[in-house]
């Protein structure tokens, strides 16, 4: 990270001896006198006036103080300042740049907060999460998130800001990026094959990575049938679960921004109040059969095909619509995977 300047400040103590600390935080450069027993927490706030870091337990049980130290997620109430010598350091302010960071965002868009006091060490804690798994299940966020608690919100709108996070993030990296060729695809390894794919079958990066086993292929509808049999292969525990991560069509409710995308290709984010009401009553009637949402490959649909395929749907045995379920996310990873390969 660029050094912006070199500042040099006083922290603020108990008269013992005091111990010299070079530090960057947020891309700037510090040189502090600090005392053996000041916490990296009080640092931050007391010295450098960061007070996105919040204080609260002050035991590392709740994670409002959570920053990165070296690139890793800590507590900062419990890391001695002397400790962070010579190391750089991100904090709430340093994670948007020119503007929000998508996490940011997502925690604005999907209502990840009340009083907002807990914020800023989630918004820490998921975007070490996702630095390293891009595409991480629900369970995976949940785990990311034991440390950070919050009593006002029910963490509802938590996860599905993380989840709207990772679509935001994916879609951006799309958009960014040229289509990749088949090629390209072969030379990967199994980390940038699944940061690159992972996402093609909704939250479920497994698929990708049991497919980089079979590389290379000879063509992207090659890879596609690998992926499908990949699936089809899979216990049928996992291959609802794969059901499950999907949004439910029409509600507006835990939707992907990829899924959004999708959606709203066929008018689905412009339902009037009655249409909204019959497709929510639909998918609540069709996920107490089946215990999974209703999928299908929107592409091409109308609100009208959709909403006569999910009153058709309904009245199917478990057996068929399980199969048409998994046929329909096949048809799903092959439109997602023409956007991103040639």
């Amino acid at each position: 990270m660029d050094v912006k300047e070199n500042n040099q400040v006083e922290a603020h103590g108990p008269q013992n001896p005091q111990i010299n600390l070079k530090v960057e935080v947020n891309g700037v450069n510090y040189q502090l006198q600090v005392g053996p027993a000041d916490r990296l927490v009080d640092i931050l706030r007391d010295a450098m006036g960061l007070t996105g870091t919040k204080i609260s337990c002050e035991i590392g049980r709740c994670g409002a103080c959570a920053v990165h130290l070296n690139g890793k997620l800590v507590n900062s109430c419990l890391v001695m300042a002397y400790q962070a010598n010579d190391s750089s350091i991100c904090t709430i302010e340093g994670v948007a740049e020119e503007e929000l960071h998508p996490i940011q965002s997502a925690f604005l868009e999907e209502g990840g907060y009340q009083c907002g006091y807990c914020t800023p060490g989630m918004i820490m804690a998921v975007k070490a999460l996702l630095d390293k798994n891009p595409d991480p299940t629900e369970e995976q966020i949940q785990e990311a998130l034991s440390g950070n608690l919050c009593r006002c919100t029910g963490y509802g709108g938590i996860i599905r800001s993380v989840q709207r996070a990772v679509s935001s993030l994916r879609e951006k990296q799309v958009k960014s990026s040229p289509r990749l060729s088949i090629e390209e695809v072969n030379q990967m390894n199994k980390d940038e094959f699944v940061n690159s794919l992972g996402w093609i079958f909704e939250h479920s990066p497994w698929v990708a990575s049991i497919a980089w086993e079979s590389l290379p292929f000879k063509s992207r509808e090659e890879l596609l049938q690998n992926m499908v049999l990949v699936v089809k292969n899979a216990a049928e525990a996992l291959q609802v679960t794969l059901l499950r991560a999907h949004p439910d069509l029409g509600t507006r409710l835990q939707i992907s921004e990829v899924s959004q995308k999708e959606q709203a290709g066929v008018g689905l984010d412009r339902l009037s109040k009655e249409e909204h009401r019959e497709f929510v009553a639909l998918n609540q009637r069709y996920v107490e059969q089946f215990s999974f949402p209703f999928i299908m490959a929107v592409k091409g649909k109308t609100k009208d095909t959709i909403l006569a395929a999910m009153q058709e749907r309904v009245g199917n045995t478990y057996e068929l619509e399980f199969q048409t379920a998994l046929n329909e996310v096949y048809k799903i990873a092959g439109f997602r995977l023409n956007d991103v390969i040639q």
